[in-house]
């Protein structure tokens, strides 16, 4: 994935986008990007490929935010979704008088990865 990564980078070339689309395609991705997305993806490889790079800022982030989303993957996805799960549990908890008061050993588990990832196999899997 090294490869895939831009490390200050002012512009966005036609093969790296290009990359990142035969990836999202491999590891199906592709398919969960709505309408939108897709079309504005399309129409920068387009205009990446007439001009050999994008550099318009605006663009640019709009593109990435596409292309970070093909780049997730199912871990990532399931450590996201443990890490909101976990964080409305603290905060729930932390309440006066709630769980933390009874039980503070919890505290450390909301912190613990494996039970955000635990958490987070509950959520995708519900």
């Amino acid at each position: 994935m090294g490869s895939l990564l831009l490390r200050g980078a002012d512009s966005l070339t036609h093969s790296w986008l290009v990359r990142i689309r035969r990836r999202s395609i491999r590891n199906r991705s592709w398919g969960r990007l709505d309408i939108a997305e897709r079309g504005l993806y399309r129409c920068a490889l387009w205009v990446a490929k007439a001009r050999d790079k994008i550099t318009n800022t605006r663009l640019m982030v709009q593109v990435l935010r596409i292309a970070l989303k093909l780049l997730e993957n199912f871990q990532s996805r399931i450590v996201k979704a443990g890490r909101a799960r976990a964080r409305m549990m603290y905060e729930e908890y932390a309440r006066p008088g709630g769980v933390f008061s009874w039980a503070p050993r919890i505290r450390e588990w909301l912190l613990d990865r494996r039970y955000i990832v635990y958490l987070g196999v509950l959520e995708v899997n519900a």
